[in-house]
This record gives C-alpha cells, sequence and structure tokens, in this order.
C-alpha cells in the first residue's frame, strides 16, 4: 500500500519531505488504537517503536497529518488503493471467510454473506457539513457499510450526509464492495441488503457479466424490519 501511495501524484507536493505512504500508515497507527484526533499524532513523534512497527521512516506532525489527508483525499483514488490493498492482505493471510450453509441433501449449498446497510451516526449539536436528520431521528451522518460475514470484514464504507436516502449511491458502492470481496473470496456470494435498496439498479449490477461471472446470489429483504422514519 505505502508503494502505491508513494507513486500518487498531488498538486503542490512534488518532493513531500515526509511520504504520502508514511502519513497514511501514521493514522492507521492512530486509528488501531482507537485515536482518530490528528493532534494524537504528537504523542509518538518522538516514539522509536511507533515508527519502527509500522515500517516507516518518519512520523508527521499533526498539522502536516491533517493538511495532507486532506490533500490526499480531494487528489488520490486513495479509497480503491486501500480497498484493493486490503483484499490483497487478507488473501495473503489466508484469513479464514466462513460460507453459511442454506438447504440441506442434494440442495445444500453455501454462500459468503455480504451485509451492506446504513448505520447513523448520532451527531447531534455538531455543526459539521453534511450532519443532518437522520430517519433515527437524530441529527448526524448516515454512512453505509459492507461486511464480508461471518468474520466481518470491510470491504467498502462511504460516509453519507445525514438525511441522504439509502439507495442514493448505492449502485456505485454496491459495485466496489463487490469488486472488493470477489478479491477475497472464490465462493458463491449472498447479498443482504436493507429494503430500501430493493431497486432494479442494484439487481443490475449484480447481474453485471463481469460480476456474475463469480457466482453472486442476490436477496435483497427487509433485515431488520421497517425503518421508522
Amino acid at each position: 500500500m505505502k508503494f502505491r501511495l508513494n507513486k500518487t501524484r498531488i498538486p503542490g507536493v512534488s518532493s513531500p519531505d515526509i511520504s504520502h505512504g508514511d502519513v497514511i500508515t501514521s493514522y492507521i497507527g492512530l486509528l488501531c488504537q482507537g485515536r482518530s484526533d490528528f493532534d494524537h499524532i504528537e504523542l509518538f513523534r518522538d516514539d522509536p517503536f511507533f515508527a519502527a512497527a509500522l515500517g516507516i521512516q518518519d512520523v508527521p506532525s499533526s498539522p502536516t497529518l491533517r493538511q495532507r489527508l486532506y490533500m490526499i483525499a480531494h487528489s488520490v483514488p486513495y479509497q480503491e488503493i486501500i480497498l484493493e490493498e486490503t483484499a490483497r492482505f487478507l488473501k495473503k493471510l489466508k484469513a479464514p471467510v466462513t460460507p453459511v450453509t442454506l438447504g440441506s441433501g442434494e440442495q445444500k449449498r453455501q454462500y459468503v454473506p455480504l451485509d451492506i446497510d446504513v448505520t447513523p451516526f448520532d451527531n447531534s449539536n455538531s455543526k459539521k457539513e453534511g450532519v443532518s436528520r437522520t430517519y433515527k431521528g437524530y441529527d448526524g451522518y448516515a454512512p453505509i457499510f459492507a461486511y464480508l460475514r461471518r468474520e466481518g470484514y470491510c470491504v467498502n464504507t462511504e460516509l453519507r450526509a445525514g438525511k441522504q436516502h439509502c439507495q442514493k449511491g448505492t449502485p456505485d458502492f454496491l459495485r466496489w464492495a463487490l469488486t472488493v470481496a470477489r478479491a477475497i473470496t472464490s465462493l458463491p456470494l449472498l447479498v443482504r441488503m436493507d429494503g430500501g435498496n430493493d431497486s432494479q439498479d442494484n439487481l443490475q449490477v449484480c447481474l453485471d457479466p463481469e460480476i456474475s461471472k463469480r457466482k453472486i446470489t442476490p436477496a435483497l429483504h427487509l433485515r431488520w424490519g421497517q425503518k421508522q422514519a
């Protein structure tokens, strides 16, 4: 991942003192410790173990971390790189992918569930961009996640405004989730989505020749019951 990130070009940052890969990896190191605040990186700038454990040359300052991540987010297809490298990492580790079994006897068959759903965040009293009324009745974001079960590997995620309908932008999201899931397992996939995503557009994605060749069974159904407005 660091190699691919280092090869990317960001306008205005032709020869960075700290590589893009080291910046991204440093932030991943924070997230692994349950820290998301950029200022928390200052706790590890003089910690030799932090850099050694992550295999990086330099730990960025808080301003560098904040500014570079902002620039990367607006200039580089970083999410595609991270998702593809995540799939490659899990494949290299031979991470377990446990299927579910349906039917019995000669009708017995196995699928790997791919669960996709919106999970509203409560950001009440926040003035952040995108915070708006969610279907849960509070203000916040409504990000969508895709998990490869049963282990729950996250194969795609997208931050969304709280008021955004769950189907808006979902076909493209689904396509990426399926692409990453296919890179992890060759077993047939069972796509499980919320009733709000019961759309012909999603079915067309699942039946796309480039995707359906890997045996994907769409099962669009209301998993948790009708959502309340």
